[in-house]
């Protein structure tokens, strides 16, 4: 089996010429701007969320996907759905006055 280079790996975990972080990132920024709306329009109803964080992993995983880096595309798109359905989870449990 071929050993990778440097070059290789690097184009592995962060995408064409690092484009996944570069694109990860402002995915992430995007993602917790909205999350924070989302937060807010919760709040008005009485609701405690964290929808901010959610955003923030589903955005830069999108954004990774963008700079072609399928490793941290799945791991971030992974991580938001799952926090997203976590949201839910408290908003069900929560009562509004």
């Amino acid at each position: 089996m071929k050993e990778l280079s440097q070059r290789e790996i690097n184009e592995v975990n962060g995408g064409l010429l690092g484009l996944g972080l570069v694109f990860g990132g402002i995915g992430a920024a995007l993602g917790t701007a909205i999350g924070g709306i989302v937060d807010a329009g919760a709040a008005a109803g009485g609701y405690k969320t964290n929808f901010k964080q959610s955003g923030a992993l589903l955005g830069g995983g999108i954004g990774a996907a963008v700079g072609l880096s399928p490793l941290l595309a799945t791991a971030g798109i992974g991580m938001g759905v799952v926090s997203i359905v976590e949201n839910a989870k408290i908003i069900r449990g929560q009562k509004v006055p």
